[in-house]
C-alpha cells in the first residue's frame, strides 16, 4: 500500500492518506493510522509517502462520550518512497553549516539538479531559494559533496533503502560504498536488509551478480533463521542444504553448492563437522579466549593493582567467610562454604544450582570476603533484563545494571574506562546469549576477576548461544549447589521442582499434592477470578502462563481479571492525541490502563529510570494532563511519573509470561497450562515457573502438559553450538 503522512500523531504512529497509482487520494470511510518502526517513524514528516507492508485493522476508543473508529495498520515493512531528494537533504543538514532540516528539503526541492547548480558555483541560483542568503549558498558550494559520494546517496535513495541505513553506510564506506554494494549487494545484510529485499533491489536495478554470490548469500540467510529459530550458533550441511533448495530452485540455481560457495565468499567457517557464520565464529572464538586466559591467569598478572592476589590463601578465605558468618542468622552448609573458596580461589568461576539453593548467600559471602581481602577491588554487578538487575542490586545492597546499560557506559572510544582490574559478577547468567557475552569480553579488562551465577535447568538465552551451560564442562572452575534452603525438604514445589530438574514422572504426585500445592483443572473464567481472589489478589500472588495467545495467555487473563473491576468505575488513563484531543490510552493489547491496575514495564528506559519486567501499580490518575504527566505509577516502593515515555512502556501485569518471571519470586504463583501451549511448554519454562513461588503454587488446566514437558526436555540441549570446544 502506497501512503502519503498527513499528521504526526505520538507513539510512532501517523495518520495517512491511502494513494492511488496515478497519485490520487483514494477515499476511505475510515481515519487511516500507520504505526512505524522507530527509525522509520524518525523521517516519517508530514507529506513524505511510503510504502508500507502489514496487517490493517479496526479499533475503537471513546473521546467525551464519542465513540471514535479507525483503521491501524502496524507495518512490517515502511520504505519511503519520495521526496526523492531526502537523503540529500539529511546530508545538507549534516554537513552544511547555517542549514537546518527545512531549508534543506526546500533546496532540494526547489532546484532539480542541485548537483549541477552547486558544482557550477551558480550563487544566484542558490540564493533564490527562500531562506538561503549569498553566505549560506557559499557554504553550501564550499562543503559541497565529492562527485562519488552524491552518486552513492542518489544510488541509494533509487533502490529505496530507508536513511537511517543509509547513513550507516555511507559513514562506513564513504564514496567506495556504490562501487562496495552494486558488486556485492548482499552486503547489505550487515545493516539489516534482508535477502528477499536484496534480491528486488538487484531486479529492479538490474545488477550483474555471480552465481556465487547469489549462493553465499542464500547460505547466509539459511544459517541466520536457523540461528533465529533454534539459538543454535552451528548448523549442518544436510540442513544449510535442504533450507537453500527452495531459494536455490527460484534463482535456477544448485543447492549442493551452496557451502563451497559460502566458505569461498568467506560467508562461512568449518566447526568441526558443522559450519558457522564468520560472525557466530569470531564471537565464540572472543569468548572462548577470554574466558580461558581469565581462568588461567596468573595472581598478580595483567595489572599492578592485582599484585594483591599474589599473597591470596585460602587461609586468608577461610578467615573471610568466618567473619561473614558471624553476620548471620544461620550456619552455612560445607557445600556453600567450599564454593566460596573454590570461587574467590579462581579469576574465572561458575556458580550454579536450583532455585533456593543458597546462590544468592553464596555471592553476598564472595562480596564480603572481598571487602575484607581487598578493600579497594572495583565491583560490577550485571544482569541481562532490568528485574534481575533490580533485585541482584536489592539482595545484595550494592548498584546492578543490565548488561546494556554496563556496556552504553563503557564500550567505547568515547566512554570513561573500566578500572584495569575489577570484580563482574553476572546474575541469572544461563539466560546471557553470545552476542551480549562477546561484547562484555571486548569491553572488560585482561585483569578481570568474573563470576558466574545461574541455573541450567532454567530457562536459556532468547538469542543464541549457550555460554554458562558450557561452563560446567569447561576448563573454568564451576561449583554447582545442590541443598534447598527456600522450602524445606517437605514442601511440595521442592519436591515438584527436584523431580521435573531430574526428569522424573509427576503424574501420580498431583493426583494428591501436598498443602503447598493445589490443583484446579477447572478454567472457566470464573474458577480463573475465583482463584485471584482467593490467592489475595496482585498484593500476593502471579499468574504465569507459557503463551501470549489463547483463553488462557497472558492477554486473555489479563483482561479477564481487569474487567472484573468494571463495576467500580476506576479512572482511566487518557493522553493528549494531536488528531483527537483527549484520548483513552490503551495498550498493545487494546486494553485500557485504570486507577489500582497492576501493570508491567515492557521495555528497559535508563533516562525515566524504568527496567523491562518492572512490576508497578497505578496509584493515580490524573483528570486532565498535567504538563505531558498523566498519572502517577508505585515501582518497589518508587512513585514515578507516567508521561509518554512511560505510558507507551506499560502492558497490564496480572498475569505474564514465565520468561518475564525468571529472577523474581511471589508468596503465591498461579500456574495456567493450556494446549495451546503444548510446543512452547518445555522443561526448563515449568521448572521456571514452579520455583518462582515461596510458599504456594496453583496448578490450573491440563496438568497433562506436566509430563509432556519433562518428556520433551530442555530446548538448550537441542542448540548446536561450538564455544565448548572454544573454552
Amino acid at each position: 500500500m502506497i501512503v502519503q503522512v498527513s499528521k504526526r500523531r505520538p507513539f510512532n504512529k501517523a495518520t495517512v492518506y491511502e494513494v492511488n497509482e496515478d497519485g490520487t487520494i483514494k477515499p476511505r470511510e475510515k481515519t487511516l493510522v500507520v504505526e512505524f518502526s522507530r527509525e522509520a517513524f524518525s523521517v516519517a514528516d508530514a507529506g513524505s509517502v511510503w510504502s508500507i507492508k502489514g496487517k490493517c485493522k479496526n479499533i475503537s476508543f471513546a473521546i467525551n462520550g464519542c465513540v471514535v473508529s479507525e483503521d491501524l495498520i502496524k507495518a512490517v515493512e515502511a520504505r519511503l518512497q519520495r521526496p526523492s531528494g531526502e537523503l540529500l537533504a539529511r546530508w545538507i543538514t549534516r554537513n552544511i553549516k547555517g542549514v537546518g532540516d527545512v531549508k534543506a528539503r526546500r533546496l532540494v526541492r526547489a532546484i532539480d539538479d542541485l548537483d549541477a547548480v552547486v558544482r557550477g558555483n551558480d550563487l544566484e541560483v542558490i540564493s533564490n531559494v527562500a531562506g538561503f542568503s549569498n553566505e549560506l549558498a557559499s557554504n553550501l558550494i564550499k562543503g559541497w559533496l565529492p562527485p562519488k559520494y552524491y552518486e552513492v546517496i542518489t544510488w541509494l535513495q533509487s533502490a529505496g533503502v530507508e536513511m537511517a541505513i543509509a547513513d550507516r553506510i555511507t559513514k562506513i564506506y564513504g564514496d567506495e560504498a556504490l562501487e562496495r554494494i552494486t558488486g556485492d549487494p548482499f552486503i547489505l545484510t550487515s545493516f539489516g536488509i534482508g535477502f528477499d529485499r536484496i534480491n528486488t533491489i538487484i531486479k529492479e536495478l538490474s545488477l550483474s551478480i555471480a552465481d556465487e554470490a547469489f549462493l553465499a548469500a542464500i547460505a547466509e540467510r539459511v544459517a541466520t533463521d536457523y540461528g533465529h529459530a533454534t539459538g543454535s550458533t552451528a548448523i549442518s550441511e544436510e540442513m544449510l542444504i535442504s533450507g537453500s533448495t527452495t531459494h536455490c530452485k527460484a534463482l535456477g540455481l544448485q543447492p549442493k553448492n551452496v557451502v563451497k560457495s559460502a566458505i569461498g565468499r568467506g560467508v562461512l567457517v568449518p566447526a568441526g563437522r558443522d559450519f558457522q557464520l564468520i560472525g557466530s565464529a569470531i564471537q565464540e572464538a572472543t569468548v572462548g579466549e577470554f574466558l580461558r586466559s581469565a581462568s588461567a591467569r596468573d595472581p598478580g598478572a595483567g595489572s599492578l593493582l592485582a599484585g594483591w592476589e599474589k599473597d591470596l590463601t585460602q587461609n586468608a578465605i577461610r578467615a573471610s567467610i568466618a567473619q561473614f558468618e558471624r553476620t548471620l542468622p544461620f550456619e552455612m552448609t560445607n557445600e556453600q562454604k567450599d564454593a566460596v573458596i573454590g570461587v574467590i580461589s579462581s579469576p574465572a568461576a561458575a556458580i550454579s544450582g536450583g532455585a533456593g539453593t543458597g546462590k544468592t548467600t553464596i555471592i553476598l559471602a564472595v562480596l564480603a570476603a572481598y571487602r575484607i581481602l581487598n578493600q579497594g577491588l572495583p565491583i560490577y554487578q550485571v544482569a541481562l533484563s532490568g528485574r534481575a538487575a533490580q533485585r541482584m542490586a536489592e539482595a545484595t545492597g550494592r548498584e546492578a545494571t543490565t548488561i546494556a546499560k554496563f556496556l552504553a557506559n563503557h564500550a567505547g572510544s568515547d566512554k570513561p574506562s573500566l578500572p584495569e582490574h575489577l570484580l563482574l559478577v553476572i546474575d541469572e547468567a544461563s539466560m546471557v546469549d553470545l552476542l551480549s557475552m562477546y561484547k562484555l569480553c571486548r569491553t572488560l579488562p585482561k585483569a578481570t576477576r568474573i563470576i558466574f551465577v545461574g541455573d541450567v535447568a532454567q530457562l536459556p538465552p532468547v538469542g543464541a548461544g549457550l555460554v554458562f551451560h558450557a561452563l560446567e564442562n569447561s576448563s573454568v572452575p564451576s561449583f554447582h549447589l545442590s541443598q534447598v534452603k527456600r522450602q524445606s525438604a517437605q514442601s511440595g514445589i521442592h519436591h515438584l521442582a527436584t523431580n521435573i530438574r531430574l526428569a522424573k514422572s509427576e503424574s501420580a504426585f498431583l493426583l494428591d499434592p501436598p498443602d503447598d500445592i493445589c490443583v484446579i483443572r477447572e478454567t472457566t473464567e470464573q474458577a480463573l477470578i475465583d482463584t485471584f481472589n482467593a490467592c489475595g489478589g496482585a498484593e500476593h500472588s502471579i499468574f504465569l502462563t507459557p503463551t501470549r495467545n489463547g483463553k488462557l495467555g497472558v492477554d486473555a487473563v489479563n483482561k479477564l481479571i481487569q474487567s472484573s473491576f468494571d463495576n467500580l468505575e476506576l479512572p482511566e488513563i487518557r493522553y493528549d492525541d494531536d488528531v483527537h484531543g483527549l484520548t483513552k490510552w490503551l495498550t498493545r493489547a487494546r486494553r485500557p490502563i485504570r486507577l489500582h491496575d497492576q501493570v508491567i514495564v515492557t521495555k528497559n528506559d535508563y533516562d525515566e529510570d524504568i527496567r523491562n519486567g518492572d512490576l508497578g501499580r497505578i496509584v493515580k490518575v490524573f483528570d486532565r494532563p498535567d504538563n505531558g504527566v498523566y498519572g502517577v505509577i508505585e515501582i518497589d516502593g518508587i512513585l514515578k511519573n507516567i508521561n509518554n515515555a512511560v505510558l507507551e512502556k506499560l502492558e497490564l501485569g496480572y498475569a505474564i509470561t514465565i520468561h518475564k518471571s525468571q529472577g523474581s519470586q511471589w508468596p503465591t504463583c498461579v500456574l495456567l497450562l493450556d494446549q495451546i501451549a503444548t510446543k512452547m511448554l518445555d522443561q526448563t519454562l515449568l521448572y521456571t515457573a514452579v520455583t518462582r513461588p515461596s510458599e504456594s503454587l496453583v496448578i490450573m488446566g491440563d496438568i497433562a502438559l506436566i509430563e509432556s514437558a519433562v518428556k520433551k526436555g530442555s530446548s538448550a540441549q537441542h542448540r548446536n553450538v561450538n564455544i565448548l570446544e572454544r573454552l
